[in-house]
């Protein structure tokens, strides 16, 4: 075990400063703006999504697919979900995603669908209109597979195409992630590290892109944990290659394992900081459970709150 954990340090120390020295301009700079496919750093999941998006270290269950895949080694039966989110200027996010356990290994098959209502064409010549429809869009299909080695560590790995799609022009592309989740045997501390969307540059029309790379640190803790209640603090240190970096936090209180109330502070953004959200469990009828969560974050007056839904299924 002690070996298997020095091999997984090591490869993430090394895709860390492949990560990092990707983008080393010589100035400071603001670096947004720089990669393609924006649409994959749009949270999914409404219980991660409430917590402030610290959520490497928090899931273990089918929305790993979106956050680590090394915390589906964890799950323990098969999972499904669906999500949706009414997004900023009009656009929407759809999601879906299914988990299915295999003695010590978990299947994952995942998808996302970003879209746009069409618009009108504008040009210099016609700015009122050309009359021509213009349609855009990106989209993701996945599958992951991630091993349980113990009862405290999980790796896990995923294979994404990609497609965005803008009028006549369209660029397809394949990205991985890596992650890994630890429980630490100190009290109820886990960690977990994610390296997600590395994959080579795209090309559009005569523009080039890098992929939007993610590192992320994280560590969650149960601050109580009993049959009545749990309260549930996470912490979430992320580094972009396309943006600064963000510190991002959150807190779930849970009664019965029936409500929870989460609320969570992203840093370091211009909008988007404060995140609040609901979840309930349905008691399990003929071995189906089922969670409905909701969360909200507010985008300031001008995109307004963007409000999300997601329905997991349990078997």
């Amino acid at each position: 075990m002690k070996r298997i954990t020095i091999i997984i340090v090591g490869i993430f120390l090394v895709l860390t400063q492949a990560t990092f020295a990707q983008f080393d301009y010589g100035f400071t700079l603001s670096k947004s703006g720089s990669a393609g496919l924006q649409f994959l750093k749009i949270g999914i999941g409404s219980r991660e999504c409430a917590m402030g998006q610290a959520a490497g270290s928090l899931v273990d269950d089918v929305n790993a697919l979106f956050w680590n895949p090394g915390g589906l080694g964890f799950v323990s039966g098969m999972q499904a979900t669906v999500h949706h989110v009414n997004w900023i200027a009009g656009s929407r996010v759809d999601a879906a995603g299914l988990v299915i356990p295999i003695k010590s290994f978990t299947l994952g098959l995942s998808a996302i669908n970003f879209g746009i209502d069409e618009f009108e064409e504008t040009t210099a010549m016609f700015p009122n209109g050309t009359g021509t429809m213009v349609r855009a869009g990106d989209m993701m299909v996945g599958i992951a597979l991630a091993r349980r080695f113990s009862d405290k560590l999980s790796l896990g790995g995923q294979v994404k195409w990609v497609q965005e799609v803008l009028d006549d022009r369209s660029l397809n592309n394949v990205l991985f992630d890596i992650g890994t989740t630890y429980w630490t045997g100190f009290h109820h501390l886990r960690l977990g590290f994610v390296l997600q969307h590395f994959g080579p540059d795209m090309r559009l029309a005569d523009q080039q892109f890098r992929t939007p790379l993610l590192f992320r640190v994280s560590a969650a803790d149960d601050l109580l944990s009993s049959k009545l209640q749990r309260l549930t603090m996470v912490a979430e240190l992320v580094h972009p290659t396309d943006a600064n970096e963000l510190i991002n936090l959150g807190l779930e209180y849970e009664l019965l394992k029936i409500l929870a109330l989460r609320c969570g502070y992203r840093t370091n953004v211009d909008e988007g900081d404060l995140t609040f959200g609901v979840g309930i469990v349905t008691p399990q009828i003929i071995g189906v459970g089922v969670r409905f969560d909701y969360a909200m974050s507010s985008y300031g007056s001008i995109f307004g709150d963007v409000h999300q839904f997601s329905i997991g299924i349990e078997l």
